[in-house]
């Protein structure tokens, strides 16, 4: 994502689904680790041919390959962000968090939360306590804040 130049709309809008995802990180995790540990494997078609360049002991491929996946890290990386930024954040935001982003299907917008008591803030306050979540999360993944 280095040297992407993103708009404030699409900035926003990626954090956002990061955050709607959150809820599966954890499940993509293990479905990566498991497509690295037990990958799907080609028949040799090099039958009585030369030895292949592969590292012949599987455990030490398979450490390898889970310490340098892309997207592993990228998942895990972004699992820890979030878990920081929820850890730092008072429980008004938090709560915004929770019910417009990781719920299945939410039940309440930012007017919802603050009429039904869930948060106990102005509106204007509220999305200010939105957009820092989202500004931080921003940062700390380094991408271009807004």
């Amino acid at each position: 994502m280095k040297g992407v130049i993103k708009t404030k709309t699409s900035l926003k809008r990626l954090i956002e689904d990061i955050l709607r995802d959150y809820p599966n990180v954890e499940k993509y995790i293990h479905e990566r680790e498991e497509e690295l540990k037990y990958p799907t494997r080609d028949p040799d078609e090099n039958v009585g041919g030369g030895k292949g360049g592969k590292i012949s002991k599987p455990q030490e491929q398979m450490v390898i390959t889970l310490d340098e996946d892309r997207r592993l890290n990228r998942l895990k990386q972004q699992r820890n962000v979030i878990d920081d930024c929820l850890d730092n954040a008072d429980p008004d935001t938090r709560t915004i968090i929770y019910e417009m982003y990781f719920r299945k299907y939410p039940l309440f917008k930012m007017e919802g939360l603050i009429t039904e008591g869930k948060i106990h803030c102005s509106r204007a306050s509220a999305f200010q306590l939105r957009a820092n979540f989202l500004k931080d999360v921003a940062q700390q993944l380094h991408l271009n804040v807004y």
